[in-house]
C-alpha cells in the first residue's frame, strides 16, 4: 500500500493527536519553524497568508524544529508564547518535531522522500544562503542533501487539494513570492 499525506497522524502543541485527514480538501502549507532563526519574521508574513487564504481553503500546518543550529529550544508553552506575544499567530502551530537524526518525523520523512525539486530564490544572496545550508548539511549529516530534503527553518511544502505536493519552497523564499503565491492560488481554484 502506498501511503498518502492523509495516512498520518500529528500532534498539537498540547499533545493532542490530530489526523492529517481532516484537512482533506484544503490546500496545506507545512512549514518547520523555529523562533531564533533569520527567517523568524516569516512568522509575520505566514499570519497574513492565513488572513488571506483560510476562508478559501488554505490550512497552514507549522511544526517547530530544533535541528538546524539549535533556532528552537524552547519548550512547546515556550513557542506558543513567543508565536502569540510577538506575532499573533492564529495559524496551527503544531508539536515540536525532529527532521534530521534518529527518530525523524514520519510527515516530514514522507515528503522528503518524494522528491520534489525544490525551488529557490535567484539572486545572488540566495546562492551564498544555498552554499551555507550545503556545509551546514555536510557537517551535521556527513553527506549533501537529497533532492527534496529540507535543509534550514522555514522550509515549505504546499499540498494541493488532492494529496499531492504542489510547490516545495526553500527557507529563504518568502511566503509572499509570487512563485509561491500562484502555487496556492492554483491549488485553491481546482
Amino acid at each position: 500500500m502506498t501511503l498518502k499525506i492523509y495516512d498520518f497522524s500529528i500532534k498539537s502543541l498540547e499533545g493532542i493527536d490530530l489526523d492529517i485527514s481532516r484537512y482533506e480538501g484544503h490546500v496545506l502549507l507545512i512549514v518547520n519553524v523555529a523562533s531564533l532563526c533569520g527567517f523568524t519574521p516569516q512568522y509575520k508574513e505566514l499570519q497574513l497568508l492565513h488572513l488571506e487564504f483560510s476562508a478559501k481553503g488554505l490550512s497552514i500546518l507549522a511544526f517547530p524544529c530544533n535541528d538546524f543550529s539549535g533556532q528552537e529550544p524552547g519548550s512547546e508553552m515556550e513557542i506558543r508564547d513567543f508565536c502569540n506575544i510577538n506575532y499573533g499567530i492564529s495559524f496551527e502551530v503544531h508539536e515540536k518535531i525532529k527532521i534530521r537524526g534518529e527518530s525523524p518525523s514520519a510527515l516530514f520523512d514522507y515528503l522528503e522522500n518524494l522528491n520534489f525539486p525544490v525551488v529557490r530564490p535567484r539572486k545572488l544572496k540566495a546562492k551564498l544562503f544555498q552554499i551555507f545550508t550545503l556545509i551546514q548539511f555536510w557537517f551535521k549529516e556527513k553527506r549533501f542533501p537529497l533532492v527534496g530534503e529540507v535543509t534550514w527553518n522555514f522550509h515549505k511544502f504546499i499540498i494541493g487539494k488532492n494529496g499531492c505536493v504542489a510547490g516545495h519552497f526553500s527557507s529563504d523564499c518568502d511566503p509572499f513570492d509570487d512563485r509561491l503565491i500562484a502555487c496556492i492560488k492554483r491549488e485553491l481554484n481546482k
